[in-house]
């Protein structure tokens, strides 16, 4: 008797006024007949949170799965991140390490509202967006 196995793949895409597409993507695959898992894949972010820390701002950000990630971008833009015209700042990168959660400072901050969002780039080219986080400086 042939075992079956049957991959699933969810691909949940949002895309907002600016035109960027915010994606989730999971793949799993179901037990085939004798009931063995025969593979699991799920990177997404757990939680993106945004605060201010000293004269600047400091991002942590948590994933599901570290599976298949191999870096992250940190974005920034004082504009209002839902304008298509929007222009988002890249701040700097963050390696991929073994643990769930990582951190930015940003310490080039001006007063106003500060919007900020992760790009996580994973190892096969493709990308995954966070949510955006704000912030409210009004002075140093």
């Amino acid at each position: 008797m042939k075992a079956q196995v049957v991959f699933l793949s969810i691909a949940i895409l949002a895309v907002n006024s600016s035109g960027t597409i915010y994606s989730s993507l999971t793949e799993k695959s179901l037990s085939n007949q004798s009931g063995v898992l025969m593979k699991k894949q799920n990177t997404d972010f757990a939680f993106f949170r945004t605060h201010r820390q000293g004269k600047g701002v400091e991002s942590v950000w948590g994933l599901t799965s570290i599976d298949g990630v191999a870096g992250f971008l940190v974005q920034r833009t004082y504009d209002d991140p839902t304008d298509p015209y929007a222009m988002w700042e890249d701040l700097g990168s963050v390696p991929s390490s073994p643990f769930r959660s990582f951190k930015y400072i940003d310490q080039t901050v001006f007063p106003g509202y500060i919007n900020y969002r992760i790009k996580a780039m994973m190892a096969d080219g493709s990308s995954i967006i966070s949510e955006v986080s704000g912030v409210r400086i009004v002075s140093h």
